[in-house]
């Protein structure tokens, strides 16, 4: 029987902006905003779900980099603090009649907003919140897939195999720390794809990936079922090509369904327009302007010269005809492709980052939600998550897909990698490559050393691996982020060199090392011998 399936991929990802010395930051509130918007949201939506026994399957992909910072007791604290603040801030402001009639009730259901969050994040989840999607993992939900250490764009060290090796073992152990899943599946960071990925991959026992399409497209021997069917290399590999132009569908410029007018202006926030003083309860806005959730308008208003102020009736309207129009289009599509391939199981690979929706998109988790809802009411189209579609597509007969040989190539916008390598970050490149080489030397140098230079050893690694991230070269891209990665890039370079030089001096400041280990708190299971050579 063919099935024609939705797989949607999640990548969760953040970059690392844990500071014991600056609460409060603007770069903290990045993980606080997604932890509000998307991450919780997404719990109860799941909850609901399953609670009602309507079925929904995804795949999720948790950096290391997050779910260090998602299970550390410093910003678990930091962020029960920051919801405080906002609780106090809405409640004060109604209590006071601040607003007029239409914005208070707007902030009323914000504020319910925010006291759920803290209930569920407290009362429920503990301030852990990977325990719960560990939970629907385990139920056959959700499907968690591996992924590297930090969100190493892996093309660029294909000429330092060990340096692959290093991201993809730290992130299993990673892994292994924080769900109890076996990963069948690797994200790989951007869906940046090299030439033999496919080897490296299934050696540490991996079934699939996902790929950008063009990287099948754009090969010698396109594959015969395009883009609707994951496909095998020639070790057997598989690879789900991602469709692009689902993608486009959500977020397209001018046309996707997040851009409706009616749906709420996540930029228009008072964290950028109102004064300083009254901002004081939330933040010092001394130290930076930030998203705080108090928002009233809609979308419409980019088109006005007057406010036009948000109406969550209509975006539930909306919502509905939204995710009715994506499952028909979906429907559409695999027909079509089914048709076209002789009845032969079919798929469309949806891969988005995990923020796009809640926080970019603000409606995009009752949305997917909805789209769950929708889907288990039709017979012509259904959810999987990538293992159990491949599971099932070999299952009744003996397939054997056309060979195929992808070529480089990623999610950034034109398919390649401009973003990560052009004029604003092309110089630290010489760093890290030339630190990394070193890298993989002191493993071999000292390979079975222990006590304190064990220590330094893994914090040069851990230094090394977070020096590697693509979130550094993609923020320089932006103005107003461009100094602080550039300042946390250059720490870890100098962090490392500092190692580097003080085992070849054989002096090792304690001071030093305890102060780094307290800052950069993460991978307690670090081990530096990751570096070493394959014999």
């Amino acid at each position: 029987m063919n099935e024609k399936k939705i797989v949607f991929v999640l990548d969760a990802h953040l970059p690392y902006v844990r500071d014991p010395d600056l609460p409060c930051s603007v770069e903290e509130s990045w993980l606080f905003n997604v932890l509000s918007f998307t991450y919780l949201p997404l719990l109860r939506s799941f909850t609901s779900l399953e609670t009602e026994g309507i079925p929904f399957y995804v795949g999720i992909a948790f950096s290391p980099e997050l779910s260090e910072m998602l299970s550390d007791p410093l910003l678990q604290n930091r962020y029960t603090a920051h919801l405080e603040r906002s609780i106090d801030y809405a409640g004060h402001t109604i209590e006071n009649n601040l607003l007029d009639e239409t914005r208070t009730a707007l902030l009323k259901d914000y504020l319910e907003l925010l006291k759920k969050n803290k209930h569920d994040f407290v009362d429920i989840y503990e301030k852990n919140i990977l325990k719960k999607f560990d939970y629907f993992s385990e139920r056959g939900y959700l499907e968690i897939l591996a992924t590297s250490a930090t969100a190493c764009f892996f093309p660029l060290y294909e000429d330092i195999p060990e340096a692959i090796n290093a991201q993809i073992e730290t992130g299993l152990m990673s892994h292994r720390a924080h769900f109890d899943s076996i990963p069948d599946g690797f994200w790989l960071p951007a869906l940046g794809w090299f030439q033999d990925a496919e080897k490296t991959l299934k050696a540490y026992g991996f079934r699939y990936s996902i790929v950008e399409n063009i990287a099948l497209l754009f090969s010698d021997k396109p594959p015969s079922s395009g883009v609707f069917s994951p496909v095998c290399c020639e070790n057997g590999f598989n690879l789900f090509p991602r469709d692009s132009f689902a993608s486009a569908e959500l977020s397209g410029e001018g046309k996707g369904y997040s851009l409706n007018p009616v749906y709420l202006d996540v930029d228009n926030d008072i964290g950028f327009e109102m004064d300083d003083a009254d901002l004081a309860p939330l933040f010092d806005a001394k130290t930076g302007r930030r998203i705080t959730g108090f928002r009233y308008t809609a979308r419409a208003s980019r088109e006005t010269k007057d406010a036009v102020l948000y109406d969550s009736a209509a975006a539930a309207a909306q919502i509905d005809k939204d995710a009715t129009d994506f499952l028909d289009s979906c429907s559409a599509l695999l027909s079509k492709a089914s048709d076209f391939l002789e009845g032969e199981s079919v798929c469309r690979t949806c891969a988005f980052r995990a923020s796009f929706f809640g926080q970019e998109w603000f409606e995009g988790v009752a949305w997917l939600e909805k789209v769950f809802r929708l889907a288990a009411s039709r017979d012509d189209i259904s959810f999987s998550t990538p293992s159990s579609f491949l599971k099932k597509k070999y299952a009744d007969k003996n397939i054997s897909p056309g060979i195929v040989y992808p070529v480089f190539s990623s999610w950034f916008e034109n398919g390649y990698a401009d973003e990560l390598l052009n004029s604003s970050n092309d110089w630290i490149y010489q760093y890290i490559k030339k630190a990394t080489e070193r890298m993989v030397d002191l493993a071999e140098r000292f390979p079975n050393d222990s006590g304190l230079k064990e220590r330094v050893l893994n914090t040069a690694a851990k230094e090394i691996l977070l020096a590697q991230s693509i979130d550094w070269p993609v923020l320089m891209n932006d103005p107003m982020n461009s100094e602080y990665a550039r300042y946390r890039f250059e720490e870890s370079i100098k962090a490392f060199t500092t190692v580097y030089e003080s085992l070849g001096s054989n002096f090792v400041s304690t001071e030093w090392l305890t102060e780094m280990e307290r800052k950069h708190h993460f991978f307690p299971f670090m081990n530096y011998r990751v570096f070493s050579r394959r014999k």
